[in-house]
Protein backbone atom coordinates (compact mmCIF):
# COMPACT_ATOMS: atom_id res chain seq x y z
CA UNK A 1 0.00 0.00 0.00
CA UNK A 2 1.41 3.34 -1.08
CA UNK A 3 0.92 6.19 1.11
CA UNK A 4 1.69 10.01 1.16
CA UNK A 5 3.80 11.07 4.45
CA UNK A 6 3.48 14.74 6.07
CA UNK A 7 6.68 14.77 7.90
CA UNK A 8 5.39 17.22 11.41
CA UNK A 9 8.90 17.14 13.38
CA UNK A 10 7.55 20.44 14.22
CA UNK A 11 4.14 20.72 14.98
CA UNK A 12 3.43 17.40 16.47
CA UNK A 13 0.04 15.98 17.84
CA UNK A 14 1.32 16.41 21.27
CA UNK A 15 2.05 20.03 20.87
CA UNK A 16 -0.81 20.92 18.34
CA UNK A 17 -2.79 19.83 21.98
CA UNK A 18 -0.85 22.03 24.65
CA UNK A 19 -1.03 25.03 22.61
CA UNK A 20 -5.57 24.61 22.29
CA UNK A 21 -5.24 23.72 26.12
CA UNK A 22 -2.92 26.66 27.27
CA UNK A 23 -5.17 29.35 25.35
CA UNK A 24 -8.90 27.84 26.29
CA UNK A 25 -7.01 26.94 29.73
CA UNK A 26 -4.56 29.58 31.05
CA UNK A 27 -4.08 31.98 28.26
CA UNK A 28 -8.27 32.64 27.67
CA UNK A 29 -8.67 35.09 30.50
CA UNK A 30 -5.60 37.01 29.05
CA UNK A 31 -7.05 37.24 25.81
CA UNK A 32 -10.25 38.21 26.44
CA UNK A 33 -8.54 41.19 28.15
CA UNK A 34 -6.87 42.42 25.58
CA UNK A 35 -9.93 41.91 23.44
CA UNK A 36 -12.14 43.74 25.36
CA UNK A 37 -14.03 41.17 27.41
CA UNK A 38 -17.24 39.88 25.67
CA UNK A 39 -17.14 41.56 22.71
CA UNK A 40 -19.84 41.93 19.75
CA UNK A 41 -19.37 41.41 16.47
CA UNK A 42 -18.93 44.85 15.58
CA UNK A 43 -15.51 44.87 17.70
CA UNK A 44 -13.98 42.22 16.48
CA UNK A 45 -14.78 42.31 12.60
CA UNK A 46 -16.38 46.07 11.33
CA UNK A 47 -19.87 44.84 9.60
CA UNK A 48 -18.62 46.87 6.07
CA UNK A 49 -20.04 43.82 3.94
CA UNK A 50 -19.70 45.82 0.53
CA UNK A 51 -22.28 45.26 -2.30
CA UNK A 52 -24.52 42.25 -1.72
CA UNK A 53 -24.60 39.33 -4.49
CA UNK A 54 -27.39 36.67 -5.00
CA UNK A 55 -26.66 33.01 -4.45
CA UNK A 56 -25.93 32.25 -8.18
CA UNK A 57 -23.49 34.51 -8.50
CA UNK A 58 -21.86 32.27 -5.41
CA UNK A 59 -22.81 29.48 -7.33
CA UNK A 60 -20.95 30.49 -10.91
CA UNK A 61 -18.01 31.55 -8.98
CA UNK A 62 -17.16 28.59 -7.14
CA UNK A 63 -18.21 26.14 -10.21
CA UNK A 64 -16.54 27.81 -12.92
CA UNK A 65 -13.23 27.20 -11.81
CA UNK A 66 -13.73 23.57 -11.99
CA UNK A 67 -16.49 23.15 -14.39
CA UNK A 68 -14.03 21.45 -16.92
CA UNK A 69 -12.88 18.59 -14.14
CA UNK A 70 -14.15 15.21 -14.37
CA UNK A 71 -14.56 12.23 -11.29
CA UNK A 72 -13.98 9.65 -13.72
CA UNK A 73 -10.72 10.86 -14.36
CA UNK A 74 -9.53 9.75 -11.03
CA UNK A 75 -6.79 7.13 -11.39
CA UNK A 76 -4.95 4.54 -9.48
CA UNK A 77 -2.51 5.87 -7.47
CA UNK A 78 -4.13 9.08 -7.41
CA UNK A 79 -3.68 10.13 -3.72
CA UNK A 80 -3.97 13.42 -1.73
CA UNK A 81 -2.99 14.22 2.07
CA UNK A 82 -5.11 17.04 3.77
CA UNK A 83 -4.80 18.30 6.79
CA UNK A 84 -7.52 20.20 9.15
CA UNK A 85 -6.22 23.39 11.27
CA UNK A 86 -7.86 26.30 13.62
CA UNK A 87 -6.54 29.83 14.63
CA UNK A 88 -7.77 31.11 17.82
CA UNK A 89 -8.30 35.03 18.44
CA UNK A 90 -6.67 36.02 15.23
CA UNK A 91 -3.54 34.06 15.59
CA UNK A 92 -2.96 34.54 19.48
CA UNK A 93 -3.07 30.09 19.04
CA UNK A 94 -2.85 27.74 16.51
CA UNK A 95 -3.33 23.87 16.22
CA UNK A 96 -3.33 21.00 13.89
CA UNK A 97 -6.48 18.95 14.44
CA UNK A 98 -5.55 16.51 11.90
CA UNK A 99 -4.09 14.81 9.20
CA UNK A 100 -5.63 12.76 6.90
CA UNK A 101 -4.22 10.64 3.34
CA UNK A 102 -6.13 9.14 0.91
CA UNK A 103 -5.09 6.46 -1.86
CA UNK A 104 -7.10 5.31 -4.43
CA UNK A 105 -6.45 1.48 -4.55
CA UNK A 106 -8.03 -0.18 -6.60
CA UNK A 107 -10.12 0.96 -10.05
CA UNK A 108 -12.44 -0.38 -12.74
CA UNK A 109 -14.70 0.98 -15.02
CA UNK A 110 -17.45 -0.07 -17.26
CA UNK A 111 -19.54 1.57 -19.79
CA UNK A 112 -21.75 3.41 -17.68
CA UNK A 113 -19.76 3.46 -14.67
CA UNK A 114 -16.41 3.66 -13.28
CA UNK A 115 -15.76 2.02 -10.00
CA UNK A 116 -12.77 2.90 -6.84
CA UNK A 117 -11.41 2.13 -3.58
CA UNK A 118 -9.97 4.71 -1.47
CA UNK A 119 -8.08 3.59 1.51
CA UNK A 120 -8.22 6.60 4.08
CA UNK A 121 -5.35 6.83 6.96
CA UNK A 122 -6.16 9.72 9.39
CA UNK A 123 -4.65 11.09 12.77
CA UNK A 124 -6.72 13.37 15.17
CA UNK A 125 -5.64 15.38 17.89
CA UNK A 126 -8.39 15.78 20.33
CA UNK A 127 -9.11 15.88 23.70
CA UNK A 128 -5.39 15.08 25.21
CA UNK A 129 -5.94 11.98 22.65
CA UNK A 130 -4.15 10.96 19.51
CA UNK A 131 -6.17 8.52 16.90
CA UNK A 132 -5.15 6.69 14.45
CA UNK A 133 -7.57 5.11 11.57
CA UNK A 134 -7.66 3.45 8.90
CA UNK A 135 -10.88 3.08 6.31
CA UNK A 136 -11.51 1.67 3.19
CA UNK A 137 -14.13 3.65 1.41
CA UNK A 138 -16.03 2.30 -2.30
CA UNK A 139 -16.85 4.92 -4.77
CA UNK A 140 -19.14 4.75 -7.71
CA UNK A 141 -19.01 7.20 -10.32
CA UNK A 142 -22.16 7.22 -13.18
CA UNK A 143 -20.52 8.76 -16.08
CA UNK A 144 -24.11 10.42 -16.70
CA UNK A 145 -24.70 11.38 -13.27
CA UNK A 146 -27.96 12.41 -12.50
CA UNK A 147 -27.20 14.97 -10.32
CA UNK A 148 -24.33 16.10 -11.23
CA UNK A 149 -23.66 18.25 -7.99
CA UNK A 150 -23.62 15.00 -6.64
CA UNK A 151 -20.68 13.25 -8.80
CA UNK A 152 -19.14 10.80 -6.08
CA UNK A 153 -21.65 8.01 -4.75
CA UNK A 154 -20.39 6.13 -1.83
CA UNK A 155 -21.30 2.24 -1.77
CA UNK A 156 -23.28 1.11 0.84
CA UNK A 157 -22.04 1.90 4.23
CA UNK A 158 -21.45 -1.83 5.29
CA UNK A 159 -18.53 -2.62 2.89
CA UNK A 160 -16.63 0.52 4.04
CA UNK A 161 -14.95 -0.60 6.96
CA UNK A 162 -12.72 0.98 9.35
CA UNK A 163 -9.20 -0.22 11.48
CA UNK A 164 -7.94 1.67 14.14
CA UNK A 165 -4.66 1.78 15.94
CA UNK A 166 -2.94 3.03 18.95
CA UNK A 167 -5.94 1.24 20.74
CA UNK A 168 -8.89 2.83 19.16
CA UNK A 169 -12.16 1.26 17.98
CA UNK A 170 -12.67 1.73 14.86
CA UNK A 171 -14.49 4.83 13.16
CA UNK A 172 -17.51 4.57 15.48
CA UNK A 173 -15.00 5.00 18.03
CA UNK A 174 -13.50 8.19 16.63
CA UNK A 175 -17.00 9.83 16.21
CA UNK A 176 -17.68 9.31 19.95
CA UNK A 177 -14.28 11.71 21.22
CA UNK A 178 -15.76 15.28 21.43
CA UNK A 179 -13.93 18.63 21.71
CA UNK A 180 -14.23 21.59 23.62
CA UNK A 181 -12.33 23.74 21.16
CA UNK A 182 -15.27 26.94 20.65
CA UNK A 183 -17.80 26.32 17.89
CA UNK A 184 -18.91 28.50 15.07
CA UNK A 185 -22.66 28.77 15.07
CA UNK A 186 -24.69 25.60 14.39
CA UNK A 187 -25.80 25.76 11.12
CA UNK A 188 -21.82 26.33 10.16
CA UNK A 189 -20.92 23.40 12.23
CA UNK A 190 -23.20 21.17 10.57
CA UNK A 191 -22.50 22.26 7.16
CA UNK A 192 -18.81 21.69 7.67
CA UNK A 193 -19.34 18.48 9.51
CA UNK A 194 -21.32 17.32 6.17
CA UNK A 195 -18.37 18.00 4.42
CA UNK A 196 -16.02 16.69 6.35
CA UNK A 197 -15.19 13.32 3.97
CA UNK A 198 -16.28 15.40 0.76
CA UNK A 199 -13.21 16.29 -1.59
CA UNK A 200 -15.70 17.54 -4.60
CA UNK A 201 -16.20 21.48 -5.22
CA UNK A 202 -19.48 21.12 -6.56
CA UNK A 203 -21.15 18.89 -3.36
CA UNK A 204 -19.96 22.18 -1.29
CA UNK A 205 -21.02 24.57 -3.40
CA UNK A 206 -24.64 22.27 -3.80
CA UNK A 207 -24.74 22.10 -0.02
CA UNK A 208 -23.78 25.74 0.72
CA UNK A 209 -26.72 27.56 -1.57
CA UNK A 210 -28.83 24.74 -0.69
CA UNK A 211 -28.56 26.06 2.95
CA UNK A 212 -29.15 30.00 2.25
CA UNK A 213 -32.37 29.31 0.02
CA UNK A 214 -33.77 26.59 2.42
CA UNK A 215 -33.21 29.33 5.21
CA UNK A 216 -34.76 32.00 3.21
CA UNK A 217 -37.17 30.28 1.67
CA UNK A 218 -38.44 29.18 5.40
CA UNK A 219 -38.22 33.07 6.24
CA UNK A 220 -40.45 34.12 3.97
CA UNK A 221 -43.12 31.78 4.07
CA UNK A 222 -43.36 32.08 8.01
CA UNK A 223 -44.33 36.16 7.09
CA UNK A 224 -41.48 37.52 8.76
CA UNK A 225 -39.10 40.73 8.42
CA UNK A 226 -36.46 40.10 5.13
CA UNK A 227 -33.55 41.32 7.57
CA UNK A 228 -34.62 38.85 10.47
CA UNK A 229 -33.93 35.48 9.87
CA UNK A 230 -32.48 35.25 6.38
CA UNK A 231 -28.91 35.20 4.98
CA UNK A 232 -27.11 37.05 2.51
CA UNK A 233 -23.75 36.75 0.53
CA UNK A 234 -21.61 39.93 0.29
CA UNK A 235 -18.13 40.97 -0.89
CA UNK A 236 -17.51 38.64 -3.56
CA UNK A 237 -13.83 38.64 -4.86
CA UNK A 238 -12.48 36.18 -7.57
CA UNK A 239 -8.76 36.22 -8.42
CA UNK A 240 -6.82 33.41 -10.78
CA UNK A 241 -3.27 33.68 -10.80
CA UNK A 242 -0.01 31.33 -10.96
CA UNK A 243 1.22 29.80 -8.34
CA UNK A 244 3.39 27.06 -6.47
CA UNK A 245 1.53 23.59 -5.99
CA UNK A 246 1.75 22.49 -2.21
CA UNK A 247 5.52 22.63 -0.59
CA UNK A 248 5.14 18.75 -0.39
CA UNK A 249 4.44 18.44 -3.87
CA UNK A 250 7.32 20.70 -4.69
CA UNK A 251 9.47 18.80 -3.40
CA UNK A 252 8.65 15.71 -5.46
CA UNK A 253 10.93 14.75 -7.99
CA UNK A 254 11.21 17.01 -11.29
CA UNK A 255 7.47 18.22 -9.32
CA UNK A 256 5.66 15.83 -10.58
CA UNK A 257 6.30 17.23 -13.74
CA UNK A 258 4.36 20.02 -13.24
CA UNK A 259 5.46 22.97 -16.04
CA UNK A 260 7.52 25.53 -14.08
CA UNK A 261 6.02 23.91 -10.95
CA UNK A 262 3.32 25.91 -11.40
CA UNK A 263 -0.33 25.47 -11.85
CA UNK A 264 -3.22 27.93 -12.58
CA UNK A 265 -4.91 28.95 -8.82
CA UNK A 266 -8.72 29.83 -8.57
CA UNK A 267 -9.18 32.50 -5.04
CA UNK A 268 -12.95 33.10 -3.93
CA UNK A 269 -13.85 35.13 -0.98
CA UNK A 270 -16.96 36.36 0.02
CA UNK A 271 -18.62 36.82 3.35
CA UNK A 272 -22.43 34.96 4.26
CA UNK A 273 -24.11 36.60 6.56
CA UNK A 274 -26.94 34.94 9.00
CA UNK A 275 -29.44 37.73 10.15
CA UNK A 276 -30.96 36.81 13.21
CA UNK A 277 -33.68 39.08 14.53
CA UNK A 278 -31.76 42.13 12.07
CA UNK A 279 -28.33 41.54 13.80
CA UNK A 280 -25.82 40.11 11.20
CA UNK A 281 -23.33 37.13 11.97
CA UNK A 282 -20.87 37.57 9.24
CA UNK A 283 -18.77 34.42 8.42
CA UNK A 284 -16.10 34.87 6.15
CA UNK A 285 -15.44 32.15 3.27
CA UNK A 286 -11.88 31.66 1.32
CA UNK A 287 -11.42 28.94 -1.24
CA UNK A 288 -8.55 27.78 -3.39
CA UNK A 289 -8.83 25.77 -6.45
CA UNK A 290 -7.02 24.34 -9.40
CA UNK A 291 -8.34 21.85 -11.83
CA UNK A 292 -4.54 21.04 -12.46
CA UNK A 293 -4.61 19.33 -9.46
CA UNK A 294 -5.92 15.91 -9.32
CA UNK A 295 -9.84 15.62 -8.66
CA UNK A 296 -9.48 14.77 -5.09
CA UNK A 297 -7.38 17.49 -4.35
CA UNK A 298 -8.62 20.05 -6.77
CA UNK A 299 -9.95 22.34 -3.40
CA UNK A 300 -6.68 22.77 -2.34
CA UNK A 301 -7.44 24.81 0.73
CA UNK A 302 -11.35 25.64 2.20
CA UNK A 303 -11.16 28.19 4.90
CA UNK A 304 -14.00 29.77 7.22
CA UNK A 305 -14.20 32.69 9.84
CA UNK A 306 -15.85 34.19 12.27
CA UNK A 307 -16.94 34.42 15.86
CA UNK A 308 -17.82 31.12 18.32
CA UNK A 309 -19.22 31.47 21.37
CA UNK A 310 -16.93 30.27 24.78
CA UNK A 311 -18.81 27.94 27.32
CA UNK A 312 -19.75 29.06 30.30
CA UNK A 313 -21.21 32.89 29.04
CA UNK A 314 -17.25 34.02 28.68
CA UNK A 315 -18.24 35.85 25.12
CA UNK A 316 -17.16 34.90 21.95
CA UNK A 317 -13.52 34.49 20.17
CA UNK A 318 -12.54 34.63 16.74
CA UNK A 319 -12.20 31.47 14.97
CA UNK A 320 -10.77 30.75 11.48
CA UNK A 321 -10.84 27.24 10.46
CA UNK A 322 -8.77 25.84 7.61
CA UNK A 323 -8.32 22.78 5.00
CA UNK A 324 -5.30 23.05 3.43
CA UNK A 325 -4.01 20.02 0.79
CA UNK A 326 -0.56 19.61 1.83
CA UNK A 327 0.88 17.24 -0.61
CA UNK A 328 -0.63 15.26 -3.75
CA UNK A 329 0.28 12.77 -6.71
CA UNK A 330 -1.35 12.03 -10.12
CA UNK A 331 -2.48 8.66 -10.47
CA UNK A 332 -1.54 6.29 -13.64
Amino acid sequence: MIKLIVNRNHFNGRRALMVIHLVLVLLLPFMLTQMGGCQGENDVMPMNLGPEVTAEEIDEAISKPLASTDPVSIRLGEAFVVSETQELGGGAAFAVISDTSQTVVERSETADEVNIVVIEHKQKYIDGQVQKTSTEIPYRIEKAPVTPELPLEKVANGLASAVATDGGEGSSAERTITSTSPQLRPEITSLMESLREERSPRVFVHKLIQQAKMQNSAAAKSGVSPLESKITFHGLKVDVVQEPPPRLVQEQENCLDIPACRITVHRVSFDMVFWDDGKPDRVHWNLVMSDEAPFLAAMLDRCITGLAKLSGDQGSILVKQCAPVLNFRYGQ
